[in-house]
């Protein structure tokens, strides 16, 4: 498992889902006078709607999944650590065998 490239992944999701938030829908929306034909702005508008709840879900989503895959790779990294703590100590002589454990 590349953990670096779980940890990188999770943290490019959050920097794009951060740039995907940065550019409100109704930033880009025009009033309805400007497109000029009744159809064609009901259209727009539903369009511009639909597109803003779609950029909410996706957002938050994306957050979500960042999280998960941030997570996922601490959760390695401190399993590793203590796995390698554990083998250090059996060959170190310090730690406990696990062989004698599982006969108690």
């Amino acid at each position: 498992m590349d953990v670096n490239a779980l940890k990188e992944a999770g943290l490019g999701l959050s920097d794009l889902v951060g740039e995907l938030g940065a550019v409100p829908v109704e930033d880009i929306d025009c009033d309805r006078k400007f497109v000029g034909h009744k159809g064609l702005a009901d259209s727009y508008e539903s369009f511009t709607t639909r597109w803003q709840v779609g950029v909410a879900n996706l957002t938050k989503d994306g957050q979500q999944l960042s999280r998960r895959l941030i997570n996922a790779a601490g959760a390695y990294i401190e399993i590793e650590q203590a796995h390698q703590h554990t083998l250090t100590g059996l060959l170190d002589g310090t730690g406990v065998d696990p062989g004698l454990e599982s006969m108690e």
